[in-house]
C-alpha cells in the first residue's frame, strides 16, 4: 500500500531525448547505426504506432511456434517453481502457442534486491501491451523477461544491493553476498543458495536501516505503516527462500513474487540456462556463419574504435565463438572456433575458473551436430542473445537498459543487418527517475536546502568556501615562519591560523555531511527501498 506522505514518491522527471543518449553513435556516419537509433520511438504514443505496424509485417511459421512450446514448457516450470502461477500467468502462458502472439522482451541478470531500474523495464512493457491491446483488441501480445542468469558471480552487482544511508561513511548501505576466491567465475545458477545466516544478517541489516531511518515527515501511523510493508516484503523473500535452490533462483524467484503475486503483472519469467533446446538451431545457425558473425564484429569494433567510442564490447570479441562452453565445474569457457582440413567444427577454450581445457566437436560444417548433453552445456554471449529471440522466437519489441546494454545494442545492430535477420523494436525508457524514499527524506533534512538538484550547487559553494580559507591561510602560515626566523612574536598570527582552521574545520565537515548526502539521494536503491514505500 502507498505510504500518505507527499514526500514518499517516485516521480519521472528530467527526461532527455531518447536520441540524445545516442549522439555520440550518431557521428560514427554509418547509415545502418543512424537508421536504427531513428527507429527507437520518443514517445509511448510512438511505441505503441511502431508495434501496430511491426506486427503486420511479423508471420510466426511452424518454426518459431515449435520454439515457443519448448519456451512454453520451460515457463511453466519456472512459476511452478516459484509459486508464482497467477490467472494472469497462466492465462499469458497459454497465448503463447497462438499464431497472432507477439512477444515483448526485457532481459537482466539475477542480482541481489535488484535496484529499481530492472523492474522499470518490465514496467514499461506491461504498460506498453495495456496500451496496444487497447488499441488492437483482437491482438495478442505477451510480456516475457529472461533472466540471464549464466553470468559469473565476480559481476558487482549480482552479489551487491544498495540502499541510501547518511549513517554510512559513503552515504550507503551495502548488502553483500559473500563470495570466495574459489567461486568468483562460478555461474550464477550453479551458486549455492546462501546460508541462512546470511539471509538473516540481511534482514537485521535492513530492519535496523528501517527503524533509524525515520524522519520528522513521516508520522506515527506512517511509521507503522513501513514496518508492516517490511514485514510483507520480507515474507516475500523468505517464501522465495524456501523454494530456491540455486542463489539465482532465490533472486529470480523474489522478482517474481514481486511482480506477478504483488503487482499483479501477467510478466512470464524464464531462465537463459535451461533455453539451450530452444535456441539449438539457432546455435547451429551461429556456428555456421561464425565467419560472417566475426568478420562483422570486427569492422563494427574497428569503426567504433576510430571515432574514439568505447562500446563495453571486448575489441577481441570477434575472435570468440558466439557460445560459451560451459564446464563441469561449474564455470565457463570463452571459445574459439576450429574447422579441420576435413572441414570438421569445434569450439575450445580454457574453463574460467578450473583453468580446464574444454573442447566440443561438433561434426561437420555442413551438418552440425549437437548432442542433447552437449546442448545442456552451451549458452549465447551477449550480443548472440538478441540475434537468438529475433530469428528462433520471433520477438516483436525489446526493452533495453541506458548503461552498457546499449552498446552492445549498437553493435548487435550491424550484426543483424549483416546476417539478414530483422531486429526487433528496441524501446528505451530515458527518463531519471527522482526518488524521494524513506532514507532520502532523512538525508535531505540533514541540509539547508529542500530539493535534490540544489546539492550539487550546494557542494561546490563548500569546496570554494574550503579554497577560500586556504587563501587566507597560506599567507598567515607563511607570516609566521618569516616571525619564527626574524624572532619576532608569532602570538597574533597564531590566534589568527587558529581562527581561521577552526572555521574551515566546519566547512570541511559540512562537505563530508553534504557529500553522504549526495551519494544517498543519488544511489539507485534496491527495490528494497520502493517496496517500503509500496506494497
Amino acid at each position: 500500500m502507498l505510504v500518505g506522505d507527499p514526500m514518499a514518491t517516485a516521480a519521472l522527471g528530467r527526461t532527455p531525448q531518447v536520441r540524445s543518449l545516442f549522439s555520440k553513435y550518431e557521428n560514427v556516419g554509418e547509415p545502418i547505426i543512424s537508421d536504427y537509433i531513428s527507429s527507437i520511438p520518443e514517445k509511448l504514443s510512438d511505441a505503441v504506432n511502431k508495434i501496430l505496424t511491426h506486427t503486420e509485417d511479423i508471420a510466426t511459421n511452424d518454426f518459431i511456434l515449435n520454439n515457443r512450446r519448448k519456451l512454453q514448457i520451460l515457463i511453466d516450470k519456472f512459476h511452478r517453481e516459484a509459486a508464482t502461477m497467477t490467472a494472469g500467468v497462466t492465462n499469458k502462458l497459454r497465448l503463447l502457442i497462438d499464431p497472432k502472439t507477439q512477444i515483448f522482451v526485457s532481459i537482466h541478470q539475477p542480482n541481489l534486491f535488484a535496484y529499481g531500474g530492472v523492474f522499470k523495464k518490465i514496467v514499461l512493457l506491461q504498460t506498453l501491451m495495456r496500451a496496444v491491446e487497447e488499441r488492437k483488441s483482437l491482438n495478442k501480445f505477451v510480456n516475457l523477461f529472461l533472466i540471464v542468469d549464466h553470468d559469473f558471480m565476480d559481476d558487482a552487482y549480482i552479489r551487491l544491493a544498495e540502499l541510501p544511508s547518511i549513517k554510512h561513511s559513503d552515504g550507503r548501505l551495502e548488502l553483500r553476498m559473500p563470495v570466495s576466491e574459489s567461486r568468483r567465475w562460478q555461474l550464477v545458477c550453479n551458486m549455492p543458495l546462501p546460508g541462512r545466516t546470511i539471509l538473516d544478517r540481511w534482514r537485521m541489516q535492513i530492519y535496523s536501516w528501517v527503524r533509524n531511518s525515520f524522519s520528522s515527515v513521516y508520522s506515527k501511523s506512517d511509521k507503522s505503516m513501513i514496518l508492516d510493508n517490511f514485514e510483507h516484503f520480507w515474507r516475500n523473500v523468505e517464501e522465495s527462500y524456501s523454494r530456491s535452490k540455486s542463489y539465482s533462483d532465490f533472486n529470480s524467484f523474489l522478482m517474481s513474487q514481486l511482480v506477478n503475486a504483488e503487482w499483479g503483472y501477467d510478466t512470464l519469467f524464464v531462465r537463459l540456462s535451461e533455453m539451450s533446446t530452444v535456441f539449438e538451431d539457432g546455435f547451429k545457425y551461429l556456428i555456421s556463419n561464425f565467419m560472417k558473425y566475426s568478420d562483422v564484429l570486427s569492422k563494427t569494433e574497428n569503426m567504433f574504435f576510430r571515432c574514439g567510442i568505447d562500446t563495453g564490447v571486448s575489441p577481441t570479441s570477434y575472435l570468440h565463438a558466439p557460445l560459451w562452453v560451459h564446464c563441469r565445474c561449474g564455470s565457463k569457457a570463452s571459445a574459439r572456433v576450429h574447422r579441420s582440413q576435413q572441414d570438421q567444427i569445434s569450439l575450445a577454450g580454457t574453463c574460467m575458473s578450473c583453468k580446464k581445457a574444454i573442447e566440443v566437436n561438433l561434426g561437420n560444417h555442413n551438418d552440425i551436430t549437437i548432442s542433447k548433453d552437449m546442448l545442456q552445456g552451451l549458452s549465447p554471449r551477449a550480443i548472440p542473445i538478441l540475434l537468438l529471440l529475433s530469428r528462433d522466437l520471433g520477438i516483436t519489441c525489446y526493452a533495453s537498459g541506458t548503461g552498457g546494454s546499449m552498446g552492445y545494442t549498437m553493435v548487435g545492430a550491424m550484426v543483424f543487418k549483416e546476417l539478414s535477420i530483422k531486429m526487433p523494436v528496441t524501446l528505451v525508457w530515458a527518463a531519471t527517475d527522482v526518488y524521494r524514499g524513506l532514507a532520502q527524506a532523512e538525508a535531505l533534512e540533514t541540509l539547508p536546502l529542500s530539493k535534490e538538484a540544489d546539492i550539487s550547487n550546494y557542494v561546490e559553494i563548500l569546496k570554494q568556501k574550503n579554497l577560500d580559507y586556504n587563501s587566507k591561510i597560506d599567507p598567515l602560515i607563511a607570516e609566521r615562519a618569516r616571525l619564527i626566523r626574524a624572532g619576532g612574536s608569532i602570538d597574533s598570527v597564531l590566534s589568527n591560523l587558529f581562527r581561521l582552521k577552526q572555521e574551515q574545520r566546519k566547512i570541511r565537515q559540512l562537505i563530508k555531511v553534504a557529500e553522504k548526502v549526495k551519494n544517498a539521494t543519488e544511489t539507485k536503491p534496491s527495490i528494497i527501498d520502493l517496496s517500503l514505500i509500496h506494497i
